[in-house]
């Protein structure tokens, strides 16, 4: 059994809400920041359709009769796959900074937290995605140093109060920025002014010492723990 045990090796997957949510992510990035969320939903639906109706070998109507055609109208050959049909796409596809390579690596190196997956959901830029596991670490490790100097408080209530108050703090900026094209963002920067201007009205104590950054970065350790999102663009859609 233990022979047996060496051989086996467990990967974890992407979960399927996790892959909708990076390619419909990526689809709004290759149609541009006009189109709205519900169009580009729409249009991945409709593609995950054609894409199964390919792959089980169901052609639509007329198929066949149109590819048996000697001089087919315009209409028919604009919708034939040419290297000219899909020179845009094959560009985008291959060029080393594309978001499509950062996920594939992104996921090779790891499984999505949920804090990651929820900012996807509000439609967070880049940036704000990096700032935000960059801070949660700063957090984290400052609170692993303070346990091993023995400087963390044994009393639990003092780490739930501050955990609270960043909690009523990000659900309150959620509710206020519901509307906004990219909540993630606008919630995101709602928490670095409000901590920035009173850090102590939340860090009674304190925990953090009352720093602003580390602050966010406990907030986001908050949410990865699953207990606020950082809004979703398909309701404001």
């Amino acid at each position: 059994m233990d022979d047996f045990l060496g051989l086996v090796r467990v990967r974890t997957l992407a979960r399927r809400e996790d892959v909708e949510a990076r390619n419909t992510r990526v689809l709004a990035d290759l149609a541009g920041p006009e189109l709205p969320v519900g169009t580009v939903d729409a249009l991945y639906t409709e593609l995950l359709r054609r894409t199964r109706e390919a792959t089980q070998g169901r052609p639509p109507a007329r198929w066949t009769e149109l590819l048996a055609i000697d001089s087919p109208p315009p209409a028919v050959l604009g919708k034939r796959i040419t290297m000219a049909a899909i020179a845009d796409v094959r560009q985008r596809l291959t060029r080393p900074d594309h978001v499509l390579l950062e996920d594939v690596s992104e996921a090779l190196h790891g499984p999505e937290t949920a804090l990651v997956r929820k900012l996807r959901q509000g439609a967070a830029s880049r940036d704000v995605i990096e700032d935000a596991k960059m801070l949660r670490a700063q957090a984290d490790h400052y609170r692993l140093r303070e346990q091993a100097l023995g400087t963390w408080p044994d009393n639990l209530a003092v780490e739930t109060d501050l955990d609270q108050r960043l909690l009523l703090l990000a659900r309150r900026l959620g509710r206020s920025h519901k509307e906004h094209p990219q909540p993630a963002d606008a919630i995101f920067d709602g928490l670095q002014e409000a901590l920035q201007g009173n850090p102590g009205a939340y860090d009674r104590h304190p925990l953090y010492a009352q720093d602003d950054v580390l602050l966010v970065g406990r907030a986001c350790a908050v949410s990865d723990e699953c207990r606020f999102n950082w809004g979703d663009v398909r309701d404001a859609s």
